[in-house]
């Protein structure tokens, strides 16, 4: 398996849920500030970050893969890349807003619905 970058990149995903949640917290709470202000920004994310060699294991353990590595080597996974992304959620957390689920909990449940919903992988 191909490994843009040297693994080590640090990276922090947020479960599409947990997403989707603050989202509709800040809508639903959001009328009153937009009047005055009339935009409002949030950061999302959680309050955790992982390797991307931290990612590989939780998925190839889920799946029970054992693949051997190869990596391109440099911080970088791609050009643009950023090695390190961790988001600023003071504004959103203000709110009451938390995630439910950690890092690699969303990883397994996003394993778990693209196997019961492998028609999202089909080439179109």
């Amino acid at each position: 398996m191909k490994v843009l970058g040297d693994g080590k990149q640090q990276k922090s995903y947020l479960y599409i849920g947990d997403c989707l949640d603050a989202m509709l917290r800040v809508v639903e709470r959001a009328t009153a500030k937009l009047a005055r202000h009339g935009v409002e920004t949030y950061n999302l994310g959680t309050d955790e970050y992982v390797q991307v060699n931290d990612s590989i294991r939780f998925i190839c353990g889920a799946l029970g893969l054992k693949p051997k590595l190869e990596y391109s080597g440099g911080k970088k996974g791609w050009v643009g890349d950023n090695p390190f992304i961790f988001l600023d959620t003071k504004k959103i957390r203000a709110t009451g807003w938390k995630t439910t689920l950690t890092i690699e909990q969303s990883i397994i449940r996003t394993l778990q619905w693209l196997q019961q919903n492998q028609w999202v992988l089909q080439r179109r």
